[in-house]
């Protein structure tokens, strides 16, 4: 207003639909649909819901904004989050149309466990183990003692007899300090395993510098947004077995995005 322009200036609520969509990362939303978010944008602003459409559709065309319809609904991306869970669905994908090697004698590993270790497994945790180490990627769901740490241990004795290396990782110190002390092996954060600097992109592990490991498991996997996920699944190696370990009743992620309830609902 300082400056004289017109309140629907073409860049003023463009700014403003931009804004709208930035804010709504803060409520946990990777996207919004388009029609809520014009009539956000225009409210906000001040300007009828036609400015709003228009400035989005210049967005588009200059790729500041990303629009995906989804069963006939346009829903609105910032490029950097639609990047996000684009990768995250495509590498998942690729995971498990290339799973790793298959491990042979699978039952008679975990009969050797149970026999050693004095336990005897839950038909959903032998499926569980089994999963693990023919899918290649699992989801380890389950309330508190539900026997998710057992099954853990089971997957990573057997994956660490046949040589593989392991990785533990939660996205919080806390949590990781809590596996530690659970599976009795170090932890870190996933800043720390992907080595987190503040240039670049973010993290020094990537497709060009992949972690070197048979096995990454993910402990409170609830609490890992798309952004999170998206430079996890960057530094996984191709052939290396993924677990995620949570629970969707745990802690949400702070950023946006509902990576663990998304999975387990697909």
């Amino acid at each position: 207003e300082s400056l004289e322009y017109d309140r629907d200036n073409k860049e003023r609520v463009k700014a403003g639909v931009l804004y709208v969509l930035r804010h709504n990362l803060n409520n946990g939303h990777t996207c919004l649909p388009a029609d809520k978010l014009c009539a956000a944008a225009a409210k906000l602003l001040g300007v009828p819901p036609e400015s709003a459409q228009e400035a989005l559709l210049e967005l588009c065309q200059t790729f500041e904004a990303v629009n995906e319809n989804f069963n006939g609904r346009d829903f609105v991306f910032l490029p950097k989050q639609h990047r996000s869970e684009v990768y995250c669905a495509d590498r998942i994908h690729m995971m498990l149309r290339y799973p790793p090697e298959s491990i042979t004698g699978i039952d008679r590993e975990i009969a050797e466990i149970e026999r050693t270790e004095g336990i005897e497994y839950a038909e959903l945790q032998k499926d569980a183990i089994r999963a693990a180490l023919e899918k290649g990627l699992l989801i380890l769901t389950g309330g508190p003692g539900t026997g998710k740490t057992t099954t853990l241990n089971a997957i990573i004795r057997i994956l660490m007899e046949k040589g593989e290396t392991v990785f533990l990782a939660a996205p919080t110190g806390r949590a990781a300090k809590r596996m530690s002390e659970a599976i009795g092996r170090e932890a870190r954060t996933i800043h720390r395993l992907l080595e987190y600097t503040p240039k670049d992109d973010g993290f020094a592990r990537n497709e060009d510098n992949p972690l070197a490991c048979g096995l990454l498991v993910v402990d409170e996997a609830s609490m890992m947004d798309t952004m999170l996920a998206y430079h996890l699944l960057k530094a996984a190696p191709l052939g290396a077995t993924i677990v995620f370990v949570g629970d969707v009743h745990q802690l949400p992620s702070v950023g946006p995005g509902n990576v663990l309830g998304d999975l387990i609902a697909s």
